[in-house]
C-alpha cells in the first residue's frame, strides 16, 4: 500500500508541475481522499509503539580500577540531576519498530567553575533524518537550560551506540556514550526478527581512559589531543578483576545454553577480543545481519564497530575472554587488569523423568507421586498427555497470547504458539503442521506425545504393564536462581575446597594486630596476610623474629607464595585455602605469586 506521506509528496510535486501535469493532478486528486482515509485507518487501527526516554547531560565522578583515584566525567543520566553522570551512559533497548523519542536536556555541570558547554546526541548506525542526527552544525545544539526532542524509527534490530557530537573527540573520551540495542520485534529472543534464538544476551562495551584528559577538562587546562595515553581498559566500564563481579560483564549459562553476545567498540583504539574454549559465529555486524556466519576465535574491532555474536555452549568450565592487545590488560601499567572478564558454563541440568497411564490421574515425576486433574488418554491410535503437568516439570515457560488465546511455550530458544483443536502451529516463527491437534478438556490442554518428542525434546517408552515413562530435558534453571532471562546471572557453582596446610608449617588461629594497606607492622606470633583481587592484602609486612605468618587465599583462582630467594614456597594455595610460615630467621624476604608474577609483597623480620 502506498504510504499517507508518499501521497502528499506526489501530490505537491504534480501540482508545481506543468498545465498537462496539472490536469492530472486534478484528476488523481479526486481519489485522495479515499485513500488518505484508508491509510489513516490502517495506522489507527496497527499503530507503531512509541519508545520515550528523557536523558540529562551533567557531569560527575568515576573510580578507577585502582579502587582509590576518581577522573571527572561527562555523560547522560537518568535522573535530573547534576553529577549525576554514568560511564558508559544508560543502555537504550527498544523493539524494532517502535517509534523512538529521545528528550535530551542539558542540565550542565555540577562542578563549579566548569565551562556550560552544549551537548547532541548521535544515534551511531541508525538511520536517522538529518534533523534527528545529532550533529550541531547540521541539526541542533543544546544549550544548558536547553531540551531537544529526536524522533525517528527504529527500523533494524541489531547493536548500535549513542554520543554527543560537540567537539566529539573530548566529549566522547569523557564519556558522552552508551549503547542502543534495538531487539526483534515484539522483543522476542531473536537476534533480529526470524533471526536465530538465544536462551540469554550480554552487552560488552569497551573503551579506553586516559586520566591526563580528564584531569585537564577538570582544571579548564590545555592539552594536546594527539598525545593520547589511555591508562585504563575497560569493558562495561569495569576493568579486571571488576568485571568477574559484575554480572552484566562475566557471562554464565549452562551446557546446551544459546548466548548472543553484543559486542561494541565505543572508544578510539582498536581491540582484539580473544574467547577461550570455544570458536563463536560473527551473525552480525553494526546492525545488519551476515549473508552468513563467520567463525572466529579472535574478533578485530574497530572504533565504532559493533558485532553481533553467537555462541552454542557444549562443554563446562571457566573461560577468559579478553583482548590480546597488550596494554589492553593492564591498569595504569599493572597486570593482570584491564580488558579482561570471563565465560562460567554450568553442567546441563538433569532430565526429567515421569511415570504416567493412560486413564489414571496419578502420575510419579522423578519418584514423587502427583495427582493430575486430567488423566493421560489414548485417542485416534495417540498418547495425549495434559500439558501444563509436563512444562512445571521440565521448568519451560507457557502465556496465552492476547486477543487469540493461543498457548505460547517457552523452550530456551525455541517458540512453539498452538491452539487447541488445530493441527497448524508456529515455530520460532514459521508455520508447522502437528501429527495431530491438541485437544482441550476441562479446562486444560492435552498434547499428543509426538509433538513434544518433535518440538520439546522428549523421549517416550512403554513398559509391559502399560506404564509409559515419558523424558523431558529440564528446560530452565529453577525460579529461584534465575532473574530476567536477557541479562540473569545463573547462580554460581561453590567454591572449591580448601587445600590443606604444608608440613612444618601449621596454621594457627592465635589473633594478631594486622591492619590493611601497603605496610603493617605487627605485635604478637601470629598474622594473616589475605590474597584477594589478585592483590596481597598487606604488601610490607614488619614482624618479629619467630612469628608465624598466614596466607589465606580469599581470591576464586589458585595462587602460590613463592619466595625469591628460595627460602620458601607454598606452592598451589586453591581458592579458599591457607598456608603458613614460621618466620625464626632476621632477614627481608621478598615473595610473589608464580602464577601472577606482577603480585609481590615483603617480610622484615627484626
Amino acid at each position: 500500500m502506498i504510504r499517507l506521506e508518499e501521497l502528499k509528496v506526489w501530490s505537491a510535486r504534480l501540482l508545481i508541475a506543468s498545465a498537462g501535469l496539472l490536469v492530472a493532478t486534478v484528476v488523481i486528486g479526486l481519489k485522495l481522499p479515499a485513500l488518505w482515509g484508508a491509510a489513516e485507518a490502517e495506522s489507527a487501527e496497527n499503530p507503531a509503539p512509541v519508545r520515550q526516554i528523557h536523558l540529562y547531560a551533567t557531569d560527575g565522578r568515576m573510580l578507577l580500577p585502582n579502587g582509590k583515584d576518581e577522573v571527572y566525567i561527562w555523560g547522560y543520566s537518568l535522573k535530573n540531576e547534576p553529577g549525576s553522570a554514568e560511564f558508559p551512559s544508560p543502555t537504550i533497548t527498544v523493539n524494532e519498530g517502535d517509534v523512538v523519542e529521545v528528550t535530551l536536556t542539558n542540565i550542565g555541570p555540577k562542578l563549579e567553575g566548569a565551562k556550560k558547554v552544549a551537548h547532541t546526541i548521535h544515534f551511531h548506525g541508525l538511520d536517522t533524518d538529518q534533523e534527528n542526527d545529532g550533529v550541531p552544525h547540521t541539526s541542533h545544539a543544546i544549550l544548558v537550560g536547553e531540551s531537544f526532542t529526536y524522533r525517528f524509527v527504529a527500523a533494524h534490530a541489531g547493536t548500535y551506540f549513542y554520543h554527543c557530537h560537540v567537539d566529539t573527540i573530548e566529549h566522547m573520551q569523557m564519556g558522552m556514550h552508551g549503547a542502543f540495542i534495538v531487539k526483534a520485534k515484539g522483543g522476542l529472543p531473536e537476534a533480529w526478527t526470524g533471526g536465530p534464538r538465544y536462551d540469554k544476551a550480554y552487552l560488552l562495551q569497551l573503551n579506553e581512559i586516559d586520566p591526563v584528559w580528564h584531569q585537564a577538562v577538570e582544571d579548564g587546562a590545555a592539552y594536546d589531543r594527539t598525545d593520547y595515553h589511555p591508562r585504563y581498559w575497560t569493558i562495561n566500564g569495569k576493568s579486571f578483576p571488576d568485571t568477574e563481579n559484575d554480572p552484566a560483564s562475566m557471562i554464565e549459562g549452562r551446557v546446551g545454553d544459546t548466548i548472543l553476545v553484543r559486542l561494541l567498540n565505543s572508544g578510539y583504539e582498536s581491540h582484539n577480543i580473544h574467547f577461550h574454549g570455544q570458536h563463536v559465529q560473527i551473525i552480525a555486524t553494526d546492525g545488519r545481519p551476515l549473508p552468513s556466519p563467520i567463525e572466529k576465535d579472535t574478533i578485530q574491532i574497530g572504533p565504532g564497530e559493533r558485532y553481533d555474536i553467537l555462541m552454542k555452549l557444549y562443554q563446562v568450565g571457566d573461560y577468559p575472554i579478553h583482548s590480546h592487545n597488550i596494554t589492553d590488560n593492564t591498569n595504569n601499567g599493572e597486570y593482570p587488569g584491564g580488558m579482561h572478564t570471563m565465560m562460567k558454563v554450568l553442567p546441563a541440568l538433569s532430565d526429567v523423568s515421569i511415570k504416567l497411564t493412560a486413564g489414571k490421574q496419578e502420575a510419579w515425576v522423578n519418584g514423587r507421586r502427583q495427582e493430575w486433574a486430567n488423566a493421560p488418554l489414548i485417542q485416534n491410535g495417540q498418547l495425549y498427555v495434559p500439558l501444563r503437568p509436563l512444562l512445571e516439570a521440565a521448568q519451560m515457560k507457557m502465556s496465552v497470547e492476547a486477543g487469540t488465546g493461543a498457548v505460547v511455550l517457552t523452550m530456551k530458544a525455541n517458540e512453539l504458539k498452538l491452539m487447541a483443536g488445530q493441527k497448524q502451529a508456529v515455530y520460532n516463527g514459521n508455520s508447522v503442521n502437528l501429527s495431530a491437534p491438541p485437544i482441550a478438556m476441562k479446562g486444560s490442554v492435552l498434547i499428543p506425545m509426538r509433538m513434544a518428542i518433535s518440538y520439546m525434546g522428549a523421549k517416550l517408552d512403554k513398559g509391559s504393564s502399560g506404564e509409559w515413562t515419558v523424558t523431558l530435558p529440564m528446560l530452565k534453571p529453577s525460579p529461584s536462581t534465575v532473574a530476567d532471562p536477557e541479562m540473569a546471572a545463573v547462580g554460581t557453582e561453590p567454591a572449591a575446597s580448601s587445600s590443606p596446610s604444608h608440613e612444618g608449617h601449621g596454621e594457627s588461629d592465635a589473633p594478631s594486630e594486622t591492619t590493611g594497606g601497603s605496610g603493617a607492622t605487627v605485635k604478637g606470633e601470629a598474622v594473616t596476610v589475605n590474597i584477594d583481587s589478585s592483590t596481597f592484602s598487606v604488601k610490607e609486612l614488619t614482624i618479629k623474629a619467630g612469628t608465624t605468618v598466614t596466607w589465606v587465599n580469599q581470591d576464586d583462582v589458585a595462587h602460590t607464595v613463592t619466595d625469591l630467594n628460595d627460602h620458601f614456597d607454598s606452592k598451589t594455595i586453591l581458592a579458599s585455602g591457607s598456608w603458613s610460615f614460621a618466620f625464626n630467621e632476621i632477614g627481608s624476604y621478598t615473595y610473589y605469586c608464580a602464577v601472577h608474577p606482577s603480585m609481590q609483597g615483603s617480610v622484615t623480620v627484626e
